[in-house]
């Protein structure tokens, strides 16, 4: 296995941190790619129509990977772009494959609450967990990458997921 698996592995697990991946452009650039194959394929296989997904999986890696490039900068910190990116999109990508058996389960998203199946609640509830673990790695690479605290890293990662819930969810249900 290449040494990149157990890097993003040893993040996941919060024992590294983006600075002890390799300073790639092109490893960047690879994993932006499989990140966005991912999220086709995973609409693929759950026959949601590719239009809304590539443009909602094209406008997150851009929010990702502008917002990321933003705030580096504003705190004199932009040599840190590229591990900071691998790392978050790399970690993200586990978290995808982690939940991929689950989505599909889940099968279509109900348009209201009341038509959650038993099943589906499950799954949901399932789910929670591989969030939180979520938050909490993103919040660890903040935490290295923008030289703050633990808890500013949690609250950055948080507010991160909803900005790009919203910014996503707002042009593509809006299109």
């Amino acid at each position: 296995m290449p040494p990149f698996v157990y890097l993003i592995r040893d993040i996941c697990l919060l024992r590294r941190g983006p600075q002890d991946l390799p300073y790639s452009v092109s490893l960047l650039a690879a994993v932006a790619a499989a990140w966005l194959v991912l999220q086709l394929g995973v609409a693929v296989a759950r026959a949601v129509p590719l239009e809304g997904v590539f443009a909602g999986a094209a406008l997150e890696l851009m929010f990702t990977l502008g917002a990321l490039n933003v705030i580096l900068t504003l705190r004199g910190l932009r040599n840190r772009f590229v591990q900071t990116a691998t790392a978050l999109l790399g970690c993200t990508l586990v978290f995808i494959l982690l939940n991929v058996p689950i989505l599909l389960l889940i099968g279509d998203p109900p348009t209201t609450v009341q038509q959650l199946s038993p099943l589906q609640v499950l799954l949901v509830l399932v789910s929670l967990p591989l969030l939180v673990w979520k938050v909490l790695v993103d919040a660890h690479v903040f935490r290295h990458s923008f030289d703050v605290p633990y808890l500013s890293g949690v609250v950055i990662a948080l507010l991160w997921i909803i900005a790009g819930m919203m910014l996503v969810g707002g042009a593509v249900g809006g299109s």
